[in-house]
């Protein structure tokens, strides 16, 4: 199995285990957070939108746009 399998198969679990939560979390608030609820109280800050976005920026540079541009 190639690295760049592996990569995608752990990101499509990254992503399928999400979905999961966000599930179990409408279904079950007590149990964990819905996913609408958890966002409001992480983004109420400024700082923490600017951190999410140059972070999910950093992720989208390093593992996106490194692969293709050469």
């Amino acid at each position: 199995m190639s690295f760049d399998a592996i990569l995608v198969a752990s990101y499509l679990g990254f992503v399928a285990v999400g979905i999961a939560l966000g599930g179990i979390g409408r279904l079950n608030p007590s149990f964990i957070a819905p996913l609408g609820l958890m966002l409001q109280f992480v983004l109420r800050h400024r700082i923490t939108r600017i951190a999410l976005f140059m972070t999910w920026w950093w992720i989208g540079w390093h593992f996106l746009v490194g692969v293709t541009v050469r």
